[in-house]
């Protein structure tokens, strides 16, 4: 008996002195792409048992993996417990690796490392200014390989530091110099500027600004210049449609003898990396009130001017082999979308595409991952009734409900051997985690004792009872005949009445009347033997004029009479 107490008590040490599970869920999940860099949230859950955990980011998995300090954003110990950490200002089109770090007292969790991808650029930009030399320029032929310089003069009204091209040595034909690659999708739209300045000799000189795909073998001319005197210096402006990569170049043409320089600086060029540019900074939040995913973006560079966005989703993580399906198509000033087709207890990823006029689409931009926690109970806190004249008000409340579609109303009652019946339903609140008030009324009861449960029911149809709740209604102690309701009215109201227990007894005729201001009996509403309990009838004046007009109740030795009046 000792060996076995012992081990109880052993396992039982055991147990309490494991240190907490790893973080799980996390959100961005593993693998996600196009993460924006300006700024980013992560999110992840707990465990319980936790004391303070820590959070480590780093473009090196190893320094990530083996908790070193120099990269740790986050640290709370000695008992704060997050659950998100926000990055700022990281770097584009790279890969970044995470972690968190249970701890309790007896120590702290393995915790998987878990990675993303930033966002690349927006744009892609190209700047030379020539302030020490050419920068990467190239001489394209087929004539004028000696007429391209660097100058460190400011003739176009820059900084010191130009391109220039010289009329000597002197040659006829055509002399290009080239850019580097500049990287850019096919279609997207290009702006170029830059500053020139012609230096004119004699006759009509053609100087011009063109774009090469392949290498200077071919160009296409976007900016050419006849001049028949000094031009500039000025700045010129345009944009174009790549037709991929794409080197931009300058050139002379024609007798060079007949200009003296040509000077370019300041050239810029930007391009987007797709078009139209992706939206960014998608997050994908599950709602604590109800059943869905609500997603929020931002627009992206409307180059060309887009017209809407496709939402698509699958089932899963990012790196999960699901097929992505389309939900639905939104307009270009729509920035939220609710999903509300989701299971519980399952992990969706989402992605979004601009689209422009000509339908197609831009690549898709960061992947958001949410997860749809798994059912809760509804959790009702109170369920009571109380009695108002012959009705009964049900009252109950809820504390938290989870895919709740509503609540049957049960009612038993002896005369009905106690077998429940289905007297109402009252819509519920799906999944919500505040407090909802709930009432019903159950109206006109007779005489006697009831019995009252709940039955609530989810959307899939599952259901659970509540407690069951008695009450009673007593018999009325004395005759009396209430005021028609509604009055005036036209043409039908109701009058209500009572019969105490004695009437029974006295085996009476219970008659209800209506007259008409002569005295003469326009309807009889009741005329039979009444046991105890309450009674209500309608009288539907269809047909009788407006005007006052009597009813009667007479029960054994009781006669009352009141006035109601029909309005047309």
């Amino acid at each position: 008996m000792k060996k076995i107490l012992f081990s109880i008590i052993f396992y039982a040490i055991t147990i309490l002195a494991q240190v907490p599970q790893p973080a799980l869920n996390p959100m961005t999940a593993p693998g996600a792409i196009g993460i924006d860099n300006s700024e980013h949230t992560l999110f992840w859950e707990n465990p319980s048992g936790v004391q303070y955990n820590e959070c480590y980011f780093s473009t090196d998995s190893s320094l990530v993996a083996d908790l070193d300090t120099t990269v740790r954003i986050q640290n709370g110990y000695p008992s704060t417990i997050d659950n998100s950490v926000t990055i700022s200002s990281f770097s584009e089109n790279t890969k970044y690796f995470w972690s968190v770090v249970e701890y309790n007292a007896s120590g702290n969790s393995s915790s998987p490392v878990w990675y993303f991808y930033s966002q690349p650029p927006p744009l892609f930009v190209y700047e030379s200014y020539f302030e020490n030399d050419l920068e990467g320029w190239e001489i394209a032929g087929p004539l004028g390989f000696n007429n391209w310089h660097w100058l460190n003069s400011t003739h176009t009204g820059a900084s010191p530091g130009e391109m220039a091209f010289f009329w000597d040595p002197v040659f006829i034909g055509d002399s290009y110099i080239m850019s580097p690659e500049i990287p850019c999708p096919a279609g997207a739209t290009v702006l170029i500027e830059f500053r020139y300045f012609e230096d004119w000799w004699s006759d009509t000189v053609v100087v011009g600004s063109a774009i090469t795909s392949d290498n200077g073998n071919s160009w296409t001319s976007i900016w050419e210049l006849h001049a028949s005197g000094n031009v500039g210096p000025d700045i010129f402006y345009t944009t174009i449609s790549a037709p991929g990569n794409f080197r931009l170049g300058f050139y002379y043409t024609g007798d060079s003898n007949n200009i003296d320089f040509l000077y370019v600086d300041d050239v810029w060029l930007a391009t987007p990396i797709t078009i139209p540019y992706p939206p960014s900074f998608l997050q994908a939040q599950t709602s604590s009130t109800e059943q869905k995913v609500t997603l929020s973006w931002n627009a992206g560079i409307p180059l060309p001017p887009p017209t809407g966005y496709r939402i698509q989703r699958k089932e899963g993580l990012p790196l999960d082999n699901s097929l992505y399906v389309t939900l639905t198509e939104t307009n270009y000033s729509t920035f939220t979308f609710d999903d509300e087709n989701v299971k519980l207890n399952q992990n969706y990823t989402y992605r979004i595409s601009t689209l422009n006029g000509s339908s197609s689409t831009s690549h898709y931009g960061n992947e958001a991952t949410a997860y749809v926690p798994a059912i809760v109970p509804v959790e009702l806190q109170s369920f009571t009734a109380e009695v108002i004249n012959n009705d009964v008000k049900l009252i109950w409340s809820t504390a938290t409900e989870t895919n709740n579609s509503g609540f049957e109303i049960l009612r038993s009652t002896q005369n009905d051997n106690y077998i429940w019946q289905n007297i109402g339903f009252v819509p519920g609140f799906g999944t919500t985690t505040e407090i909802h008030n709930y009432s019903y009324v159950d109206k006109s009861l007779q005489p006697g004792n009831y019995q009252y449960r709940l039955k609530q029911i989810d959307f899939e149809g599952t259901f659970e009872y509540s407690n069951i709740f008695e009450i009673s209604i007593d018999a009325p102690e004395e005759f009396s005949l209430e005021q028609n309701y509604p009055n005036p009215f036209n043409p039908v109201t109701k009058i209500k009445y009572e019969i105490p227990g004695q009437a029974r007894n006295d085996n009476a005729a219970v008659t209800l009347k209506v007259y008409d201001v002569l005295g003469d009996e326009v309807a009889t509403l009741v005329n039979e033997e009444k046991p105890l309990g309450t009674y209500e009838v309608d009288f539907d004046a269809t047909g009788l004029p407006s005007g006052i007009y009597f009813y009667q109740l007479k029960a054994g030795s009781f006669v009352e009479t009141k006035k109601m009046v029909l309005l047309r």
